[in-house]
């Protein structure tokens, strides 16, 4: 039984799962680092307790910790959740390393919520720092949510299934058991790569939002992307990000997952409605404003944590990614980076190289055999 949790992450997502797994009676330790002690993180800190609104129950909810110590947040928990933007997984991982080779056997699992394939990143540096840990990933956050002042979150909608990967896949069934005490909406994926392929930010966010770049940064902040942005012609887009993704499914013997609720036309356009169901267009996405620029994290996490990595994994297997490398190239034009070198590739995660056989055994046994590093 799981009863105590740690949530490392102070932004919405952070303060969702805080406030509702707390409610819902677990003991959570809730962390960010220490540099965001001020602003909306620093109010929370200040009060230790946050107000829920919405889908999952309001009210004040008292939080057991609130901190910016991580060896306070990591002390005698159970699963560790990170909840931060995928260019935060490295420094959270790195942060973390040291505390948990001390507490070996205390934490079941990291679970990174959500992952854009950030399980892996955690479990190479884990596992380089000599920690031999379960790390699993979901496709998306469990909620459609968003900070709505100091110490005070909403939550739109939330996910109707969890699609959950773990390396080592073979350890899935076990800790899928340990997270549906959290969700009961948990589902396995076959691996990390399903849940991180999974998640439709990558095919919903960057291209509307580069689509509609003029508007945006004609608004100044008054732009509503679900409500205003998503057009016939950018849905033909989001069809053909779609086919590219489901073609690295097809090679790597992958689904896509959907809930299985008859979805409106919209719902099922945007692709959230996908995992969070019926009438999520209209209960989340018409609510939620922005981007305001296209510096947002539609942009700065979705092109090089989502859409790079597809295509970096696309081309070790040999599948053409033609839509995909278009966006990216124009949005490291506009934003005058280099999304391709820095984004998340699969030299990065360390199995650049791999044949489709050894890349299985790695995600399912967290090791390859002919190198003889074992994960556990």
């Amino acid at each position: 039984m799981v009863s105590r949790i740690a949530v490392l992450g102070g932004g919405h997502g952070g303060h969702a799962l805080a406030a509702h797994l707390s409610l819902a009676g677990f003991k959570v330790n809730l962390y960010d680092l220490p540099q965001f002690a001020g602003g909306l993180f620093g109010e929370t800190l200040k009060r230790k307790e946050i107000e829920l609104l919405g889908k999952c129950g309001e009210g004040t909810i008292r939080i057991n910790k609130v901190t910016t110590d991580i060896s306070e947040a990591l002390s005698d928990v159970e699963v560790v959740i990170v909840s931060v933007p995928a260019f935060g997984h490295k420094t959270f991982a790195e942060v973390c390393a040291p505390h948990l080779k001390k507490k070996r056997g205390e934490v079941k699992t990291v679970v990174v919520m959500a992952g854009d394939a950030g399980s892996l990143e955690f479990y190479k540096i884990f596992k380089e720092a000599g920690i031999h840990l379960p790390v699993s990933e979901t496709a998306t956050l469990p909620y459609g949510c968003r900070l709505i002042g100091p110490a005070k979150v909403m939550i739109y909608v939330t996910a109707k299934m969890l699609p959950t990967g773990v390396i080592p896949a073979e350890k899935t069934e076990s800790i899928v058991d340990l997270l549906k005490e959290l969700y009961k909406t948990t589902v396995p994926c076959k691996n990390v790569i399903e849940a991180a392929i999974n998640n439709p930010n990558m095919v919903t966010h960057p291209a509307a939002t580069l689509l509609n770049v003029g508007r945006i940064e004609y608004a100044k902040g008054e732009f509503w992307l679900y409500k205003e942005g998503i057009t016939p012609s950018v849905a033909r887009i989001y069809d053909a990000i779609d086919a590219e993704r489901e073609a690295v499914c097809k090679v790597l013997g992958l689904k896509i997952f959907e809930c299985g609720e008859p979805l409106t036309e919209m719902d099922r356009v945007i692709r959230m409605g996908l995992l969070f169901g019926a009438r999520c267009w209209e209960e989340a996405g018409l609510k939620m404003k922005g981007p305001s620029s296209v510096r947002d994290r539609f942009v700065t996490e979705d092109v090089p944590y989502g859409l790079v990595f597809v295509s970096s994994l696309a081309d070790m297997i040999g599948v053409p990614t033609p839509v995909i490398k278009a966006i990216i190239t124009l949005f490291s034009v506009i934003n005058q980076t280099d999304y391709f070198k820095e984004g998340r590739t699969v030299e990065k995660l360390g199995i650049a190289g791999l044949s489709i056989q050894e890349l299985n055994e790695y995600l399912t046994k967290g090791y390859l055999t002919k190198s003889g590093t074992y994960s556990s």
